[in-house]
């Protein structure tokens, strides 16, 4: 079978990338041919050489949105693949609908994302609509826009698959990690608590800070690292001053891939803030499966797609309240070992192979048998 992935942006711009990244070296493994086509930067080029062996990455350089649209309709008829594969939706991956099979993927709802200009929730709730009448199938993120899309669906026409983000863990290597990550963590009673992801009011940084006081007061050691960039990132570091709490908040900014690991393995506690509204619930938050490879308590809310990822593992505490957060952070600082995640199911080998058989099966293409990955 002949796969293509179609890309908007750039990674730090457009986690849907993270699909085509984590599936494709397992297509490919599997014995089909598979292209990814991405914007040409240099950090999109840095991704995508982290890993995909047998993948073929082509880049693309644009100057305008009808430019990249007739770049990638180029590629798609020069390459002729059976399923051609949106990661995210838009009028820059338009021609995802030149396939004979087209696959167009939902993370988030963006025409409830009320931070958003109307113009803008009502151009997305049209693209949004016309996905369900003229893609062959929708990959969801989540399981509320699993329900959302079969709602949406009225004629029954569209195909749809609910697959959450994955991590990239072989199993032959899960003794080495194991010993590699008893020995992480941060050095002496000073516990490290991470947050990765962009600095947005509504993605919870301010919330983030204002826990710091009291953690404090709870007369626990403490060293919060957010590591991300963002528009408020500013206004958070004012509020630290503000909170006289400077000193136990460290903002690194963006960190590459390179180093990202080192970060997360000195955590002690990870941060996952998420709020009670349609946009959290509906969207996958891809840094949890992240986080859960490191093995470390993960303080979050039990809001859409994080109980599905964490069960009865997860801190929770109550949404948009920083002395809740704190709490559970002090609770989640004292744990010790390892947490005992279900890492095998949210494998991207596993995802890949679930994938394959929804294109095979339900979509009706290339009824071959699947290569044991």
């Amino acid at each position: 079978m002949n796969l293509c992935f179609l890309t908007i942006g750039t990674f730090s711009d457009n986690a849907t990338m993270k699909r085509a990244a984590g599936l494709a070296p397992h297509l490919a493994a599997a014995g089909h041919q598979v292209t990814i086509v991405a914007q040409d930067t240099d950090e999109n080029r840095e991704y995508f050489a982290l890993g995909g062996d047998g993948v073929e990455k082509t880049f693309f350089s644009t100057s305008s949105v009808v430019a990249e649209i007739r770049r990638k309709a180029r590629i798609v008829q020069s390459r002729g693949p059976d399923v051609v594969y949106a990661c995210g939706w838009g009028v820059r991956n338009l021609p995802v609908l030149l396939a004979d099979v087209s696959v167009v993927e939902h993370a988030e709802l963006p025409s409830e994302n009320h931070e958003s200009t109307a113009v803008h929730r009502q151009k997305s709730l049209l693209l949004e609509w016309l996905s369900v009448g003229l893609a062959d199938g929708l990959v969801l993120a989540s399981q509320y826009l699993h329900r959302r899309y079969k709602h949406r669906d009225l004629l029954g026409r569209t195909q749809q698959l609910y697959l959450p983000y994955g991590i990239n863990y072989a199993s032959a290597d899960v003794a080495q990690r194991e010993a590699e990550l008893l020995n992480g963590g941060s050095e002496g009673a000073t516990r490290r608590v991470v947050y990765l992801g962009s600095l947005y009011e509504s993605y919870g940084i301010f919330d983030i800070v204002r826990s710091v006081p009291h953690v404090i007061d709870e007369e626990q050691e403490i060293e919060y690292v957010i590591l991300g960039d963002g528009p408020d990132r500013e206004a958070a570091i004012d509020l630290a001053y503000s909170l006289n709490v400077q000193d136990y908040i460290d903002f690194e900014g963006y960190v590459d891939e390179d180093v990202l690991g080192d970060y997360l393995a000195s955590a002690d506690v990870f941060l996952a803030p998420m709020f009670d509204t349609v946009k959290d619930k509906a969207r996958c938050p891809s840094k949890i499966p992240m986080y859960m490879r490191y093995r470390r308590p993960i303080v979050t809310c039990r809001i859409g797609e994080v109980s599905s990822y964490l069960g009865e593992e997860g801190y929770y505490y109550q949404p948009g309240e920083p002395r809740s957060m704190a709490r559970e952070i002090v609770n989640a600082s004292r744990e010790s070992g390892l947490v005992e995640y279900d890492l095998g199911r949210i494998r991207w080998e596993h995802l890949a192979r679930r994938f394959l058989e929804w294109v095979q099966n339900d979509l009706d293409v290339g009824k071959t048998t699947l290569a044991a990955s």
